[in-house]
């Protein structure tokens, strides 16, 4: 039986893809006109090579701009509404507080604090889970089995007990397996499963469909 359900933060309890290249179209066509270029290649070269707020300077540099003051708004427009527009999937609270009636809630995120505890605060996870594990403040990530392993600790639950929910095959299929945890796959934008990835106990595109699925789960 079911105690405890785990969640992965970015691409799983919002887009965080959608999130991302909304704000790449809202803070690069000065760059794109500069170089010149069109804005959405602009915008998919930079989702290709992964530019986060920190690594905009030098990926404007690279795309051969050397206006100081491009660069310099772009990175602070970048930096200032990453975090306003963030944007909570709609069906999430409805979920969370369902599934808090029944089971505690704990939160798995990578990354540092700097920039995941924003997201917790906007938007109020704390109100719903028992346990937020950030990767940067227990020196481990996912998919290292450990972090699972201090999360379920912190919950006072077995693996056996729990369900982890996230996007990532890598990080969240795997190392969940790892940890001895079944998985469901938060499947946003219809990537396929790498082969030797241990495969989820189901697929989902969103989260609208999750609470029919635990429920089944736990039935079984």
């Amino acid at each position: 039986m079911l105690r405890a359900i785990l969640f992965d933060l970015d691409d799983t309890l919002y887009d965080l893809k959608a999130h991302w290249i909304t704000c790449l179209r809202i803070v690069l066509p000065d760059a794109a006109r500069a170089i010149p270029c069109d804005l959405e290649t602009l915008v998919r070269s930079a989702l290709t090579a992964k530019i986060w707020i920190n690594q905009m300077p030098d990926f404007l540099r690279a795309q051969g701009i050397t206006d100081q003051n491009i660069i310099e708004d772009t990175f602070t427009r970048y930096r200032d509404i990453w975090f306003d527009a963030l944007t909570l999937d709609p069906d999430a609270p409805a979920l969370l507080t369902a599934l808090g009636v029944r089971y505690h809630l704990g939160l798995i995120t990578n990354g540092p604090s700097w920039s995941q505890r924003p997201k917790i605060e906007r938007f109020d996870l704390s109100s719903y889970m028992h346990a937020i594990i950030v990767s940067e403040e227990v020196g481990v990530a996912k998919p290292d089995p450990q972090i699972f392993h201090i999360a379920l600790n912190a919950l006072a639950v077995a693996p056996n007990e729990a369900l982890f929910i996230g996007d990532s095959p890598e990080n969240d299929l795997r190392g969940a397996a790892q940890a001895g945890l079944p998985a469901i796959w938060v499947n946003r934008h219809g990537a396929a499963l790498p082969a030797d990835v241990p495969q989820p106990v189901a697929v989902v595109d969103g989260l609208r469909d999750l609470l029919a699925i635990i429920n089944a789960y736990d039935s079984r």
